[in-house]
């Protein structure tokens, strides 16, 4: 559905209640990922090895989430995307050679 008002105070008391709506369910994610991760906390102060390896790996979802959340650039994942695309190109030369 189109939005009535294009321009003008009605247009900019939309504009701010999308905005609010916005910033709430951001801070609603983000105060879940914190949550999140103070149970994950508990987890790798466990005594059990398991629990710990779970941990960590999680650990890592948890801090990737937050980045994103936060606007933090991430540049392991362009380095991986590289490493990808060229283990896929050297696949692809090899299966063109046969």
């Amino acid at each position: 559905m189109k939005k009535f008002w294009i321009c003008g105070p009605f247009k900019e008391v939309e504009d701010r209640m999308e905005r609010a709506a916005f910033k709430m369910e951001q801070m609603r994610i983000f105060l879940d990922l914190l949550e999140e991760d103070k149970r994950n906390q508990k987890l790798l102060s466990s005594d059990s090895i398991d629990e710990i390896l779970l941990a960590k790996v999680v650990q890592a979802d948890i801090d990737k989430r937050l980045n994103i959340l936060l606007g933090i650039p991430n540049d392991d994942e362009k380095k991986d995307d590289e490493i990808s695309r060229e283990t896929i190109l050297k696949f692809i030369r090899e299966r063109t050679e046969e």
